[in-house]
């Protein structure tokens, strides 16, 4: 899903009570004694929001089935603040055993002129789901496609095109109308990617994202509702900070850590990182530190500390002044980070072996520089 201005405004909010009841979002905390808090992205509050959740859950109950729908613009190689999404998806499919489509979205790239045109996306596409599948997904349980290439997409997203106006789109999307007709269209594309499963292999599905990425939901319900569909549910995340203090992008890379990051690199970045530290040792050990505004500490609580008490021990150890965020606290985020590289690059490799399996059609293997793994 492309960011637009509107979407940038709200990612950029910090009311975020207001946004939810803007948006008829409910606080996640209504659902998760029903859930569980087993994974940290629901012990910590990663994952904040829902909307409709409870019917899944509902239907988790009744052993009925559901599908999750997320997909990925393949624009460029993944980075560490994309794994939050994919590691939800993970654990909800283990978790509920249940099923996982996921779109390719080379147009949306494309429409959007993150590329230059589609045949440049096969390759990143491709890339981009080995990392995303290297997290420990199975390909019994996975639908992926490229969704340029996949006509049933192109098919529903033509039967939507007639319950959404232009001036609806406009206004969702905070449009100018000077953008290229493809940006309108796209958001029947969209609605396609998320309804097809109910559509066609008749599972209600719940959509992990953003809230930056709620204005597609919204439009995707409006056509639900019109069309008598089963309404998308939809599970929102907290992004992890990027490394120079504001969002992370892919299209900023001082801002975050690419799975495929030389060493160099990484350590670069992460000594580089916008600290809650103080100007000298003297004073931290004085005063201590501030892990609210820390990005280090940040991507500790997000996904790479597991063990609560052992991020409890780094806070207090942050507050009174005991850990130093150059001696301390970056040399350990860096050894986390490079560990987890390598661990990646030896499950890459696995999924290689299986990859076509994941895919609801046919893909070019030759495209990819296999010899890098």
């Amino acid at each position: 899903m492309s960011k637009n201005a509107g979407n940038r405004d709200i990612e950029k909010r910090t009311d975020y009570e207001t946004i939810l009841k803007e948006f008829g979002i409910a606080k996640i905390d209504n659902v998760l004694p029903r859930i569980g808090e087993d994974h940290l992205l629901f012990r910590r509050g990663v994952v904040f929001a829902h909307r409709d959740f409870d019917k899944i859950l509902d239907r988790i109950e009744q052993n009925k089935g559901f599908a999750i729908i997320s997909g990925r613009g393949p624009s460029n190689d993944l980075h560490f603040g994309h794994l939050i999404l994919f590691e939800l998806i993970r654990y909800l499919q283990k978790k509920y055993d249940c099923k996982y489509y996921m779109p390719l979205s080379d147009d949306e790239k494309y429409v959007f002129r993150k590329v230059e045109n589609l045949e440049g996306t096969a390759k990143l596409a491709l890339e981009n789901a080995i990392d995303i599948f290297a997290l420990g997904f199975k390909p019994n349980n996975v639908h992926a496609y490229i969704s340029s290439v996949t006509p049933k997409i192109q098919y529903l997203a033509l039967t939507f095109s007639i319950n959404q106006t232009y001036n609806a789109i406009k206004a969702a999307l905070g449009l100018t109308g000077e953008e290229n007709a493809g940006t309108i269209y796209y958001t029947c594309i969209q609605a396609a990617h998320i309804l097809q499963p109910t559509v066609d292999d008749k599972f209600p599905v719940v959509v992990p994202i953003g809230l930056d990425q709620d204005v597609y939901m919204r439009l995707t319900r409006d056509i639900a509702r019109k069309r008598k569909i089963t309404l998308p549910a939809s599970l929102y995340i907290r992004y992890m900070k990027g490394l120079t203090g504001g969002p992370m992008s892919s299209s900023s890379p001082e801002t975050c850590v690419f799975l495929r990051d030389n060493p160099k690199t990484v350590k670069k970045k992460i000594m580089s990182a916008f600290t809650g530290g103080r100007t000298t040792v003297k004073e931290q050990r004085e005063l201590g530190a501030n892990p609210y505004i820390c990005t280090i500490f940040d991507w500790f609580e997000k996904y790479f500390i597991q063990d609560d008490d052992d991020l409890e021990e780094t806070r207090q150890g942050c507050l009174g002044g005991k850990l130093i965020c150059g001696l301390d606290c970056k040399p350990r985020l860096l050894e986390m980070v490079l560990k987890y590289q390598e661990e990646h690059k030896a499950r890459r490799k696995e999924v290689i072996k299986n990859l076509p399996k994941y895919f609801d059609h046919e893909i070019d293997m030759t495209v990819l520089d296999l010899e890098s793994d």
